[in-house]
């Protein structure tokens, strides 16, 4: 059995979900939370495999509450805003799925179910969106700056990706800085995680 927990904040929308997901013999709901502030209290004493949380509620963002989530307890992120950035936020801080509140039943099932088994779960519209993300920042950056910064993500220090392409470690700093101004990001852990994404 697969145990879930809604958390939005509109009732008609975990009614929805709720009835949905009660149509298939193997899923069930456990809890259903309103805000993140009644999940937070309430969570710890549920007993559950899958969470499927709205972002946007009026008291605080779901993805606040995604990175307090017990071990153990995976996240399906549902939103209105399916834009490239929010989803990779959703990803970095640990959410198994992201789906679009115009998501069909089937969608909502089938998330569940890949999500269980250990999967990640994005509507195929949803990753289109993030392959032209990718697309864009190759495009946004040199091919040197883009393979520099690629280098950086795999762990390699300036140093070390000077010797590997035969360039000065103050080369590989200028582009690497020049990379770091054009795509808005302060240091080599926001520019790590912008391409985590990309590979």
């Amino acid at each position: 059995m697969i145990n879930i927990i809604l958390i939005d904040d509109h009732i008609i929308v975990r009614s929805g979900f709720s009835q949905l997901l009660a149509l298939e013999e193997n899923i069930r709901v456990v809890a259903e939370f309103g805000s993140v502030q009644e999940a937070r209290q309430k969570l710890p004493a549920c007993k559950a495999d899958i969470c499927i949380m709205d972002i946007s509620m009026p008291d605080e963002s779901g993805l606040d509450l995604l990175k307090e989530m017990p071990s153990g307890l995976h996240c399906i992120m549902l939103s209105v805003n399916d834009s490239a950035v929010i989803i990779k936020k959703a990803l970095e801080l640990g959410a198994k799925g992201y789906l679009s509140k115009r998501c069909n039943p089937l969608e909502l099932i089938q998330a569940v179910k890949t999500v269980y088994a250990g999967g990640i779960y994005l509507m195929p519209e949803l990753m289109s969106k993030l392959v032209a993300d990718k697309q864009d920042l190759s495009q946004t950056l040199t091919k040197r700056e883009y393979q520099i910064c690629e280098l950086l993500n795999t762990g390699l220090t300036a140093k070390e990706i000077a010797e590997k392409l035969s360039l000065s470690v103050k080369t590989v700093y200028v582009h690497r800085d020049n990379a770091m101004s054009k795509l808005n990001v302060k240091n080599n852990v926001e520019l790590a995680n912008l391409f985590r994404l990309q590979e």
